[in-house]
């Protein structure tokens, strides 16, 4: 390895780490080794003043700055983190042209970084992207699914040089683990347990790597403080997985409940960081509700490629609802109401005295209420209910919340 190769290595392995610190004490040392040695390269000096600006961007990205209206850190007329790691990108391309041509390491270097500053600002885009479209009511996942495979098969074979892989293994993790989220949405839309399964492990086995790139971070050194010491980015990243599998475990509650006991499935779906299954129960008992389910509307091929019309995804109490065929006739009856109006349908049963309410929850799927009585539209305890319940499903509250974390 060559020496600037062995520097930039053990530089970026440092802000891979997060130890952002010694980044800045390895940049103060290389600077001295190179005063000391007489006649050195300008270019590589000019280059290494670069750097440090690198550490304080990507101080900020980890802890989701590029999010946040202002950066006291920065005192730029523009100073989103976006338009920093833009001006940033400018310079090392600005140094890369005024390198002499015999410096053709400092060049690459150049080339390289420049490369990765860019994949930096299509990530900040796509983070922007799912923030500004949380409060869509039917959001689409396969389009950020697209979106974040074209950042990874467009760098995949970029800034992968000795110099910047620390690097280049943290971004790789991260857009992975995005994709694997992504893509396990899209399969729950469709009811496709093995694959929903198979992604949320792949999510979580990525995660768990890159936490362990980060096991040498400075802020461990502050373990007695109560604060979580892991970075917002990675954190939000954690949430994103809880979200995804809680609502697998709601979609597919039935059929994880036999493979154990209903008491332990109770107890490990209290673990979850939503147990949607015990609010539809809580909400059942309170509210006098005879059923509480969530049915869809399309033809579903499930795993054991069975085809199955109108599937009850999950239903309070464990059973059918006697009124199965009612709720689908009232679905195709008002399909376009529910899909055009972010409202609960009320119907009213004067035959069966009782009340049935529909709200779209997905393009395709429904969260259904049977009351053996008249209920009121005002009722604010019911929509309350089914706004919150169906928000958090969404995952448009985890999105949302990339905005102003608080550790």
């Amino acid at each position: 390895m060559e020496k600037e190769d062995e520097f930039l290595f053990n530089f970026f392995t440092h802000i891979s780490q997060l130890c952002f610190d010694k980044a800045k004490e390895h940049i103060e040392k290389e600077r001295e080794g190179v005063s000391n040695v007489g006649p050195h390269s300008p270019s590589w000096t000019i280059f290494l003043n670069i750097l440090p600006q690198i550490i304080l961007a990507e101080k900020s990205y980890i802890e989701i700055g590029f999010l946040q209206n202002k950066h006291k850190s920065f005192l730029r007329k523009d100073n989103s983190l976006r338009s920093i790691y833009e001006s940033l990108k400018s310079d090392i391309k600005r140094h890369e042209e005024n390198c002499n041509q015999h410096d053709e390491h400092v060049i690459n270097y150049c080339k390289r970084l420049a490369q990765f500053l860019t994949a930096r600002i299509n990530l900040i885009d796509f983070y922007d992207k799912i923030h500004m479209t949380a409060s869509n009511r039917f959001l689409q996942y396969s389009d950020f699914l697209a979106q974040i495979e074209v950042i990874i098969d467009k760098y995949s074979h970029s800034f992968t040089e000795v110099g910047l892989t620390p690097m280049k293994a943290i971004f790789s993790l991260e857009c992975e683990i995005l994709q694997q989220l992504f893509k396990a949405l899209t399969e729950l839309q469709r009811l496709q347990f093995l694959p929903s399964l198979a992604l949320i492990h792949g999510a979580q086995t990525r995660l768990s790597a890159w936490e362990n790139k980060m096991q040498n971070r400075e802020t461990w050194k502050l373990g007695f403080l109560k604060n979580n010491p892991l970075p917002l980015l990675y954190q939000w990243l954690v949430r994103f997985k809880g979200a995804v599998l809680s609502k697998f475990s709601l979609y597919f509650h039935d059929t994880l409940a036999q493979q154990t006991t209903l008491s332990e499935m109770k107890q490990l779906c209290s673990k979850l960081q939503n147990d949607y299954y015990q609010r539809m129960v809580q909400f059942q008992k309170k509210y006098d509700s005879s059923t509480v389910l969530l049915i869809s509307d399309n033809q579903v091929c499930c795993d054991t490629n069975q085809c199955d019309c109108f599937p009850v995804i999950v239903s309070c109490p464990l059973k059918a609802p006697p009124q199965h065929e009612t709720i689908l006739k009232m679905i195709a009856d008002t399909s376009s109401e529910l899909l055009n109006n972010d409202k609960i349908i009320y119907k009213y049963s004067t035959q069966e005295q009782c009340t049935y309410t529909l709200y779209a929850v997905e393009l395709n799927i429904y969260l259904v209420m049977v009351f053996e009585s008249k209920k009121s539209e005002k009722d604010v305890y019911i929509s309350n209910f089914v706004s919150e319940f169906c928000t958090n499903l969404r995952c448009s509250k985890i999105f949302v919340s990339l905005k102003n974390l608080t550790k």
